[in-house]
């Protein structure tokens, strides 16, 4: 086979490294020798036999830094061994299959996991995934020595599952896409902070003790929550009638403390939501592929009702009107 043994990350982030595998990239007769070599024993730690003659295909994305590890991936149906020969860490580890059941072995326990639960286990021990069917999963692993002061009785968590249900998953599965989509590893200010965050989530998916639990709520639950309120707002911008009440509604929380968390950030929720029309009217404006929508469009695209009120509040935040900055854009000004 003329694959290498190993694969350069794509990008570097401070101490953040970024890894993409994909059997696509080699020829058909490579492709399941580079996934056993590369993504299997090389990046994964893992011994894979595939359960299909059909063609194995695995599509991987990882990060991998200080504290925390996370993979995210399609792959083809196969048995995943964790040898004892490959164990080099006693970190924890969570598997989540997005949309497959999977069935998990260690410690002589064996959990039939449905799709969106998770299995908690330890990678000081050998183990195995067997996955039937092609499909989506995520893996996240974090040291040991961090997870264990804040989880009551982390030993008797491993080859236990974790409902797909359960709250602190779910927040952590949906961080996990937007923290991707949004490149936070790229910032170094941010990055330590989403380390600490999956921790605390994590912690809260397996059982917090009482004292870890309430910090980690007050920290990652918290702040992962509010990175998905954002999100929602900004998906829901051009809807004239979004409150503070409709998104609370959405997430299952008060709307004080959706309120609470903004203004701990110096502003309000009516005030963050204006910013973030004004900014969308802003990239509209200047955008070239949107120089033929009218202003009024951009406006209720934006979801200003009020093209007055639009108006004067584009004009307060970037000192110009927006028919000023469109002729700029277009001048090249």
């Amino acid at each position: 086979m003329s694959t290498s043994s190993t694969i350069s990350p794509v990008a570097h982030y401070g101490n953040c490294a970024v890894v993409r595998f994909s059997t696509d990239d080699y020829a058909p007769h490579e492709r399941l020798d580079a996934c056993r070599e590369i993504y299997g024993r090389t990046l994964s730690k893992r011994d894979i036999e595939p359960l299909s003659a059909e063609r194995f295909r695995t599509d991987a994305t990882l990060w991998r830094m200080p504290g925390l590890g996370i993979a995210k991936a399609r792959r083809s149906a196969a048995v995943y061994r964790l040898p004892r020969a490959f164990i080099d860490s006693d970190d924890v580890f969570m598997t989540i299959g997005l949309t497959s059941t999977c069935e998990a072995h260690q410690l002589g326990r064996v959990l039939d996991l449905k799709p969106g639960e998770a299995s908690v286990m330890t990678a000081s021990e050998p183990a195995c995934l067997k996955v039937p069917t092609y499909g989506q999963y995520i893996n996240v692993r974090a040291p040991r020595r961090i997870l264990s002061p804040s989880v009551a009785d982390l030993d008797a968590a491993y080859c236990r599952s974790i409902p797909a249900h359960n709250p602190a998953l779910r927040l952590m599965i949906r961080y996990i896409g937007l923290i991707e989509k949004a490149e936070a590893f790229a910032a170094p200010d941010l990055r330590q902070q989403v380390v600490t965050h999956i921790h605390d989530l994590m912690a809260l998916a397996i059982g917090a003790t009482c004292d870890a639990a309430e910090i980690a709520r007050s920290r990652g639950g918290e702040a992962a929550r509010l990175r998905a309120i954002k999100q929602d707002i900004a998906n829901r911008l051009d809807q004239p009638d979004l409150s503070v009440a409709a998104i609370a509604a959405q997430h299952r929380v008060k709307a004080r403390w959706i309120q609470r968390q903004f203004e701990r950030e110096g502003t309000t929720f009516t005030e963050y939501v204006l910013m973030q029309r004004l900014a969308r009217a802003h990239r509209l404006l200047t955008g070239p592929g949107h120089a033929g929508l009218k202003i009024s469009a951009i406006a209720l695209d934006a979801g200003f009702g009020d093209l007055s009120y639009f108006n004067r509040a584009f004009r307060r935040r970037y000192g110009v009107t927006p028919s000023e900055l469109r002729a700029a854009a277009v001048s090249g000004g």
